[in-house]
């Protein structure tokens, strides 16, 4: 994934008169099924942006009908919403400002700018299931840990939008788990999480535990030159396999997922196909090197690695359906050079494209929309996700009863 922004003029919509014209519904409607309909090359059939309107006009026109004033933008992002729905491409989606920040404080090497408690969970009819515990944020310092099952928070049944309301209020609120039937309950307060979510290793009994979280990077923070560095020490600390965790992974930048490969194969890359340019782009790395060569132009550098490292350390990754996008390419990457083995559930679908975060909207968000087929060198196509060399259920009741069925495989497999 690639974020920018392309501030485009407006575009007039000639025909009848309806309800939704000249409002800030029509405006953003106008603006959101251009960005669609011009820039999209992903995997679904998609019409341009003239064809969109007409389609989906009569329902934006429903939905303002019984508006008094100018139609609102809310009502335009139902039906935004449903366009983005109906695709069916998970890269193609509708982004706050506030996501957009977040991924750009990743790329910085820092965590979420809003207060939270520091758990990604699952939500379940028995409550939330907590998938990771961020070291160094409140709700690990407070003692909880992957499987543990949250059940209430503030005396309420536990749901993920009761924890974001929590969050929100950014107070000291009050939360019951349980780890394997044994009830606890705990005072959390939200902060701001700072360098939470770099790679995590862990060494122990000769085998490595590698977690990533999200492949962004800037000038000042590369994810890529942390697992590269994580898989030196991890030779360095006599680790005769290693369990490399993509579950939930974020995305980031596909050139960051390419450098963080080449920690275990050396080198590899892909070739982007443009919709509109008319020219494709190849992206390799060798050396620890980034390399871009247009079409019919000359390879330059574009970034490198201070310390790449060759790993020869024998490999298993692990994913699951919220593995996405960057995080699948790096699983790509190192199962079809035949360097390690995936074990876990198909991935999420959005391996096979990438694109650009485009806007901002005039409400202030921003779309993003799947402009870019991704090809190998020899010119075959991603597939759209990750098929598992050894199929597993991330089965989450498992994971409340303190098994990890993933997990354990994969260490089979390595030993």
């Amino acid at each position: 994934m690639a974020v920018k922004k392309a501030l485009l003029g407006g575009l007039l919509v000639v025909g009848m008169l309806s309800p939704a014209l000249a409002s800030p519904a029509q405006d953003l409607f106008d603006q959101a099924t251009f960005l669609i309909g011009f820039y999209y090359h992903g995997p679904a059939r998609v019409a341009n942006f003239r064809e969109l309107r007409r389609q989906y006009q009569p329902q934006l026109d429903q939905l303002c009908a019984t508006e008094r004033g100018p139609c609102g933008f809310d009502k335009a992002r139902q039906v935004i919403g449903r366009i983005v729905q109906e695709i069916g491409d998970p890269f193609t989606v509708l982004m706050t400002r506030s996501q957009l920040i977040d991924d750009q404080r990743y790329g910085a090497g820092l965590g979420p700018a809003a207060p939270r408690v520091g758990v990604w969970v699952h939500e379940t009819p028995r409550g939330l299931v907590v998938s990771e515990a961020f070291p160094g944020e409140p709700a690990f310092e407070a003692g909880l840990r992957r499987g543990d099952l949250i059940t209430q928070i503030g005396g309420e049944p536990a749901t993920e939008a009761r924890l974001i309301a929590a969050e929100a209020t950014r107070n000291a609120f009050g939360l019951s788990y349980s780890r394997q039937g044994n009830a606890r309950t705990v005072n959390l307060t939200p902060r701001v999480a700072e360098a939470t979510m770099h790679p995590r290793l862990e060494v122990a009994n000769n085998m490595a535990y590698l977690r990533i979280y999200h492949l962004y990077s800037s000038d000042r923070f590369s994810t890529a030159e942390r697992i590269h560095d994580a898989a030196r020490r991890a030779e360095q600390a006599g680790a005769r396999g290693m369990v490399i965790d993509l579950r939930d992974s974020l995305t980031g930048y596909d050139s960051e997922a390419l450098l963080a490969a080449t920690a275990f194969t050396g080198k590899g890359g892909f070739v982007y196909d443009r919709r509109f340019q008319g020219q494709d782009e190849t992206h390799t790395v060798e050396g620890g090197k980034l390399f871009v060569q247009p079409e019919g132009g000359d390879k330059e550098e574009q970034s490198a690695l201070e310390q790449p490292h060759l790993a020869r350390i024998p490999l298993v990754v692990l994913v699951n359906r919220y593995t996405i996008n960057s995080a699948e390419m790096l699983a790509y990457f190192l199962q079809a050079a035949g360097r390690a083995r995936v074990v876990g559930e198909p991935t999420a679908g959005a391996l096979g494209m990438s694109g650009s975060a485009e806007g901002p909207l005039i409400n202030g968000e921003f779309i993003a929309v799947s402009s870019l087929r991704m090809r190998n060198l020899d010119g075959s196509p991603f597939p759209l996700k990750i098929t598992p060399d050894i199929p597993v259920v991330d089965d989450l009741e498992a994971l409340i009863a303190g098994r990890d069925l993933v997990l354990e495989r994969a260490l089979e497999l390595l030993r």
